[in-house]
Order: C-alpha cells, then sequence, then structure tokens
C-alpha cells in the first residue's frame, strides 16, 4: 500500500506542474473583482480582469477613483455577471438590470464591455443569446482546461490560487 502511494508522488506532482503549466501559457485572469475587493498583488500579474458591475447593489460606477486606478492598469476588463448571485445567468435575466450593469461598466471604464463571464459559469441559451446581441464575447471555459485566480478567495479556492502562483 505504500509503495503504491509513493508511485502516485510523481503523477501528483506532474498534474500540479501541468495547472501551473497550463495557467502560465494562457491569459491570467481575475475574478470577483469589485471595489471593496480588490486584490492588487493579483492586479498587477493579471492579464484579464472580470468585474461585478453592482455587488451588493453598490454601482461600480458610483467609486471613480477605483474605476480610473483600475482602468490605469491597462488590462483588458471584462463583465462579471450583474450582481454575482448565485447562478443568477441560469434563470431570467431583467434585461433592465443587464443594461443598467453594462452602463455602470462603461461610466466607470469610458468603454462598453466586450467580454462577458457568468458568475459560476453557468449560463442558459436564452441569456447566451441577450448577451450575444450586447455584442460581447461570452467565457465560459471551466476552471479544469483555463484556471483562474480570485480577488480574496474564500474555502476551497484559497488552495487552488496557491497552488496557481496567484
Amino acid at each position: 500500500m505504500k509503495s503504491k502511494f509513493i508511485m502516485l508522488i510523481p503523477v501528483i506532482i506532474s498534474l500540479i506542474y501541468v495547472i501551473i503549466l497550463i495557467s502560465s501559457r494562457n491569459p491570467l485572469i481575475i475574478d470577483d473583482l469589485y471595489p471593496e475587493n480588490s486584490c492588487n498583488d493579483l492586479l498587477e500579474k493579471a492579464d484579464i480582469l472580470y468585474v461585478i458591475p453592482n455587488f451588493e447593489n453598490y454601482s461600480i460606477s458610483n467609486n471613480k477613483e477605483w474605476c480610473a486606478k483600475i482602468k490605469s492598469l491597462n488590462k483588458t476588463i471584462g463583465l462579471h455577471g450583474i450582481k454575482h448571485s448565485y447562478h443568477e445567468f441560469n434563470k431570467k435575466i431583467s434585461n433592465v438590470e443587464l443594461v443598467s450593469a453594462i452602463n455602470s461598466f462603461e461610466n466607470c471604464f469610458e468603454e462598453k464591455p466586450s467580454l462577458f463571464r457568468p458568475p459560476y459559469n453557468k449560463i442558459n441559451k436564452e441569456n447566451e443569446e441577450i448577451i450575444s446581441k450586447f455584442n460581447m464575447t461570452i467565457y465560459k471555459k471551466r476552471f479544469i482546461v483555463h484556471p483562474y485566480c480570485h480577488c480574496n478567495p474564500k474555502s476551497f479556492m484559497k488552495p487552488l490560487n496557491w497552488i496557481l502562483l496567484c
């Protein structure tokens, strides 16, 4: 039994290496960004930032200083849901709320979002069509295919951030 475990060690190390390799070859994505959840050390490393426009009913456009800081980083910025509620894009979304989220993004960063990532990577076909009408590319690759880092992760995401060298 012990020898089988010892034989698994190189496999485990190889898997960790592959995950790190994948993350280093792809653009580094930071998820769940909003004014009260900024992670300065990760922002410098990131290529793409996915921003929650109305977290807890607070619009990012109300914090002009934060908007200017994020914009000054010269990163690709995408829209990450509306309020980031659990599976919010797996059920019917309000066009009014989506337009409000897009306007918050645009007022904050002075550009329309071209990328969209649904919270928890869940989106139904109807909402995919709605998002596409706003000329946003929907990013929905699973974590295992393209690992991404989280700002101030909770629970099981903490060790994953560590493994990915976030």
